[in-house]
C-alpha cells in the first residue's frame, strides 16, 4: 500500500509537472503570438501613413503650383501699361484731377503721369541722340500710364474702357499691345486648364490609393470585425475606434506631408529666389487646409465603407 501510494504522489507530481510546462509553453507561444501580431499591425499602421503622406505631399505641391500660377498670371497681367495720351491744352489744375481719378479708378492697379520732358528724356537715353535739339521742340505729350487690375485685361475688356477714355475730355488717344494681351490670356487660360485637369487626375488617383490603404488595413482585421459583431457587439461600437485611428492616422499623414512642403518650398527658396516671390503664405495656408480636410474626410469615408462591407458578409465569405 506505501509503495502504491509513493506512486501515485510520484505520478501526480509528474503530471503537474508536465501541466506546468504545458502552460508555461502556451503562455510562450501567445506572448510571441501577441508581439507577432502587434509588429504587424505596427507595420500595417506605418505603411498607410507613408503612403498617405506620399500621396498628399504631391498632391499639395500641384496645389501650391495651380495657385501660383494663378498668382503668376494676375502678376503678368498687372504689368501691362495702358497709356493715356492727354491733350497738350490740358491746364494743370484738370490734370492732377484727371490723374487723381485714374489713381482711385476701380479698374487701375496704379497710374502714375509722365510729363513729355521726362517720356523726352527716357527717349533721348534709348536712341542716344538729342532729338529736341535736332528737331527744335518736343514732339511728345503728357501721358498717364496705368497698370490695371488682373481681372480686367481681357482683350474686349479693354476695348470697351478705351472707348470710355477717349470719351473724357482732354484725353486724345489710348495705347495698348492688343495682339500681346490676346496672345499672353491664351497662355495662361492653356496653363491653368492644363494644371487643373492633372491636379484633377492625380485627386482621383490620391483618393483611390488612400482608399486602397485603408482597405488593406481593415482587410487584415476581417476575422477580428465579424467575432466582435458575433459576440453581439453593434455597428457602431465596433466602428468607433477603427474610425478614430484612421482619423489620427490622417492628421498624421497631413502634417508629415505639409512639414515636406515647408521643407520643399525653403529649398525652393534658396535655389530660386526670385519665384519663390510667387508662393505666398496665403497659398500655403489654403493648400496645408485643403490636405488637412481630405486627410481626414478620405482615410475616415474608406474606412467606414470597408467595415460596413465586411460586417456584411457571411463568416464563410471572409476566406475568399
Amino acid at each position: 500500500m506505501i509503495v502504491l501510494h509513493v506512486v501515485k504522489e510520484v505520478l501526480n507530481t509528474r503530471k503537474i509537472s508536465e501541466c506546468r510546462a504545458g502552460f508555461t509553453i502556451f503562455a510562450s507561444m501567445s506572448s510571441k503570438e501577441q508581439k507577432f501580431t502587434s509588429s504587424r499591425v505596427r507595420s500595417s499602421y506605418l505603411s498607410v501613413v507613408i503612403s498617405m503622406t506620399l500621396v498628399l505631399f504631391v498632391l499639395g505641391t500641384l496645389g501650391v503650383l495651380v495657385l501660383s500660377a494663378r498668382d503668376l498670371g494676375a502678376a503678368v497681367r498687372e504689368n501691362f501699361t495702358f497709356t493715356l495720351v492727354l491733350d497738350e491744352d490740358i491746364p494743370e489744375a484738370e490734370l492732377r484731377t484727371l490723374l487723381k481719378a485714374q489713381q482711385l479708378a476701380s479698374y487701375a492697379k496704379s497710374a502714375e503721369l509722365v510729363t513729355k520732358e521726362q517720356a523726352a528724356a527716357h527717349l533721348q537715353e534709348d536712341l542716344g541722340e538729342d532729338f529736341v535739339s535736332f528737331l527744335g521742340y518736343n514732339p511728345l505729350s503728357n501721358t498717364i500710364d496705368i497698370n490695371l487690375r488682373a481681372e480686367i485685361v481681357a482683350v474686349g475688356d479693354l476695348d470697351v474702357l478705351k472707348k470710355e477714355l477717349i470719351a473724357q475730355d482732354y484725353i486724345i488717344d489710348v495705347l495698348y499691345d492688343r495682339d500681346l494681351v490676346g496672345l499672353v490670356n491664351d497662355n495662361i487660360e492653356k496653363i491653368t486648364y492644363l494644371l487643373f485637369a492633372a491636379a484633377l487626375l492625380l485627386l482621383m488617383v490620391a483618393l483611390a490609393l488612400i482608399n486602397s490603404s485603408i482597405r488593406l488595413t481593415i482587410y487584415s482585421k476581417r476575422f477580428l470585425l465579424k467575432t466582435m459583431q458575433l459576440v453581439g457587439a453593434t455597428s457602431g461600437f465596433i466602428r468607433r475606434p477603427y474610425l478614430i485611428n484612421s482619423l489620427l492616422l490622417g492628421i498624421l499623414s497631413t502634417i508629415l506631408s505639409v512639414a515636406l512642403l515647408l521643407l520643399s518650398g525653403w529649398a525652393f527658396n534658396q535655389y530660386f529666389p526670385a519665384f519663390a516671390l510667387l508662393i505666398t503664405r496665403e497659398t500655403f495656408l489654403m493648400v496645408s487646409l485643403l490636405l488637412l480636410i481630405l486627410g481626414l474626410i478620405v482615410p475616415g469615408v474608406s474606412t467606414a465603407i470597408a467595415i460596413r462591407r465586411y460586417l456584411k458578409l457571411r463568416t464563410n465569405e471572409l476566406y475568399y
